[in-house]
């Protein structure tokens, strides 16, 4: 069966092209690579990526606020993948980690996202479709956090998926329910999960790194209470 190369050209990032000239930047600090100097800050629904020098990449904190100085870019081009022409489905590749927490919503955003300062740091989830009516700024809630690493199989011609395990949906509960599948983009010495997602990347706690890594595929079910 022929193969279908797919050049994803960008992420979904807001960003302008490249500027030449140094320029004052401020947001929250959502991953940075030191190898290139690079930080990704996050502010008011966007995400722009920034050339710094390395003293500033040393003083970074993430989901921390910092101001940097350097290079606007464009966003990072994803390397060519090979996909097969079927779909693909996720199936565990390894344990789950979960969590249950309280916290207090610091924001809601206009995506139905909400950002959640809890004793483990700020946590970024997904709300269900008209949060505002349910959730508003202040308010304490209880978050449960499951994180499952996942690996993606095709689905055959006949609706089969490969050996293994299958991820079954989880079960109607009380509370705003989300299930995202993405990419882990980073994962802070804290614990801190960043996910990449199509509302802007998700954040999350684990009590256990061991099965966590940059580059891994996790599917994150978060459900979400009022307190």
């Amino acid at each position: 069966m022929k193969r279908i190369v797919l050049l994803v050209a960008v992420l979904a990032l807001t960003a302008v092209g490249a500027s030449a000239a140094p320029a004052t930047y401020t947001g929250e600090v959502w991953t940075w690579d030191s190898g290139r100097s690079i930080v990704t800050l996050y502010d008011a629904g966007r995400q722009f990526r920034v050339q710094v020098t390395p003293d500033q990449i040393a003083r970074l904190q993430l989901h921390g606020y910092a101001t940097v100085t350097g290079v606007l870019l464009g966003p990072d081009p994803i390397e060519t993948v090979l996909l097969p022409p079927r779909p693909m489905v996720p199936v565990p590749s390894g344990p789950a980690a979960s969590v249950d927490m309280t916290g207090r919503i610091t924001a809601l955003e206009q995506n139905d996202v909400a950002v959640i300062e809890s004793a483990r740091g700020p946590m970024r989830v997904w709300l269900a479709d008209g949060s505002r009516s349910r959730f508003a700024v202040g308010r304490p809630v209880t978050m449960s956090v499951r994180v499952q690493p996942v690996r993606m199989v095709a689905v055959s011609a006949e609706g089969a998926t490969a050996p293994g395990p299958t991820i079954t949906a989880p079960a109607p509960v009380a509370g705003d329910q989300s299930m995202v599948t993405g990419r882990i983009l980073s994962v802070s010495p804290a614990g801190a999960l960043t996910v990449d997602s199509p509302r802007g990347p998700i954040s999350v706690w684990v009590p256990d790194l061991s099965n966590f890594r940059p580059g891994d595929v996790v599917q994150v079910h978060t459900v979400v209470q009022p307190r």
